[in-house]
């Protein structure tokens, strides 16, 4: 709330009407106390809705002070266009009367009432818009003075729009301005400006990148956002006033991503690619290996050639926009086979079997001999079957322990890269002890 003091400025007139019916030592009595009293008692008027409270700087050097009054509006918040001012009379007086004029800027100088009221202790006017306003407040005795006081509605402009976008960048457009307000000199007439001053700020819902949002008025994205988003710049100006302007950006832009699971392991590999893409309604994919899809989500895909595997996928929008990911690289590992010269079938849970250590494997052949010649095992499998080979556990025909000691393998291995393992045979001697 802000507050306009005033002197009673006419109470001389009353002083003289006074002067024809008082003796003159009686009407000296009455004039040293009215020169005395009246500087003390003051008035005021004010804008309960003021958000800024400035004072008038009259450079003709005209003597009184105005109270100005910034009110804060909004186009975006749908607020009214107007506001109001109160006075009061001053203290010691009530019920007195008040007549409300504004100021005529074309003849500079006060309009009739526009609005009266009688017997009132505080008086108001409403649906004010900016100007100048003077209200007379008088109780037809003894009080009759005027206040004054400069009354402006403050809307900041803002205006916004996307200038151009494509599937590169994203370009908007600011248009910002500082509502401005004038004043008049009692003195001279002159036109004083109010300095007022803006400042801005670009932000999205959801965040997105905007560079420089509170530098440049017109940013343009490199990067335009994958979802649609909205975009607000809201404009402050030096009087706390601010307003903010809208605009929806419906995305054009795709984003190609993807990941595979798992992304390594031996031949022959399963993987699924999940489809992590965004805006994106057709995809194609290549999976390295002279294989391609154009499903939105691909059945797994196997790589059975050990080797490095370059993915792409190519994902394009709705509009035409294309965006690909290269993922480097799913690795399918070389054929290794690794034979262990010693086993413990004690059923500690440790080293109790003879298996391979195979990689990549496309088939095996695993014949076990004792020292005499006789074959005691045998394992022949092919793709799916190696990965369920537990191996050989120490038992021969009919569930029997096999003895301890040395026996002899013959094993055959061909790997799915064709070239370690083909036509190849390992012969060795194989260790079976029994002790915990």
């Amino acid at each position: 709330m802000g507050f306009f003091w005033l002197y009673s400025q006419h109470s001389i007139l009353t002083l003289f009407k006074l002067m024809k019916i008082l003796q003159p030592a009686r009407l000296y009595l009455i004039l040293f106390i009215l020169l005395t009293w009246v500087p003390i008692v003051r008035s005021q008027i004010y804008a309960p809705d003021a958000n800024k409270i400035l004072t008038t700087n009259y450079t003709s050097g005209f003597a009184r002070v105005d109270t100005i009054f910034v009110v804060c509006s909004s186009d975006a918040n749908g607020d009214p266009r107007t506001g109001i001012l109160r006075a009061k009379p001053p203290s010691g007086y009530s019920g007195v009367d008040f007549s409300w004029s504004k100021y005529n800027e074309i003849n500079h100088n006060y309009d009739p009432p526009f609005f009266t009221e009688n017997g009132v202790d505080e008086s108001e006017a409403a649906n004010l818009s900016s100007g100048g306003f003077r209200v007379r407040v008088t109780d037809g005795i003894l009080l009759d003075t005027w206040f004054y006081a400069w009354f402006f509605i403050d809307t900041p402009y803002v205006e916004t729009k996307i200038q151009n976008f494509t599937c590169e960048y994203l370009a908007l457009r600011g248009n910002v301005q500082a509502a401005v307000f004038h004043y008049y000199d009692p003195g001279d007439q002159s036109q004083i400006q109010l300095q007022n001053g803006v400042r801005f700020e670009w932000t999205s819902e959801p965040d997105s990148d905007i560079p420089y949002p509170t530098l440049e008025l017109n940013p343009v994205t490199y990067s335009p956002p994958y979802e649609d988003t909205w975009y607000y710049l809201t404009v402050t100006d030096s009087m706390g006033c601010t307003d903010r302007a809208s605009l929806f950006y419906e995305s054009i832009n795709v984003k190609a991503d993807m990941e595979p699971q798992p992304p390594s392991g031996e031949a022959p590999l399963e993987v699924t690619f999940l489809n992590n893409s965004v805006n994106a309604v057709k995809y194609k994919w290549f999976f390295g290996d002279d294989s391609i899809s154009i499903l939105e989500n691909p059945e797994p895909h196997i790589y059975f050639i050990p080797g490095e595997y370059e993915v792409v996928l190519a994902a394009e929008s709705d509009a035409g926009c294309i965006d690909t990911m290269k993922y480097q690289w799913v690795e399918v590992e070389p054929s290794g086979l690794e034979v262990p010269n010693v086993f413990t079938p004690n059923e500690d849970g440790y080293n109790d079997f003879f298996i391979v250590a195979a990689k990549s494997l496309r088939s095996i052949h695993v014949e076990v001999f004792s020292r005499d010649g006789k074959k005691v095992y045998k394992f022949e499998g092919y793709g799916e079957e190696l990965r369920d080979w537990k191996g050989w556990d120490g038992k021969v025909g009919g569930g029997r322990y096999a003895s301890p000691g040395v026996y002899y393998y013959i094993i055959e291995a061909v790997g799915w890269d064709n070239v370690i393992y083909e036509s190849k045979i390992y012969r060795g001697v194989l260790h079976l002890i029994r002790e915990k």
